[in-house]
């Protein structure tokens, strides 16, 4: 692999790392800005309601963004310790 080769893959690599940062820090807003721009949560609700609600689905889509974020966190571990001689 030659230096020119390497030096583009180590910025889109660098790229990836900054976006996959973004995702993480920010990840798992989305899924909280849908809920509350759905109506919920507006008031106080126990447990009983939480679980017959729609409630899990938020909690739930805060655990797989979190998931997702250390799936890009390990791909670019993987990636630039593929990338180093």
């Amino acid at each position: 692999m030659i230096n020119a080769e390497r030096n583009q893959i180590s910025q889109r690599i660098a790229l990836l790392e900054r976006a996959s940062a973004l995702f993480d820090r920010y990840g798992a807003s989305v899924p909280l800005t849908i809920a509350f721009l759905n109506g919920w949560p507006t008031e106080i609700k126990f447990y009983p309601e939480l679980v017959v609600g729609n409630a899990w689905k938020v909690f739930l889509s805060l655990a797989l963004y979190q998931l997702a974020a250390l799936a890009l966190r390990r791909a670019i571990t993987f990636a630039t310790a593929g990338l180093s001689p």
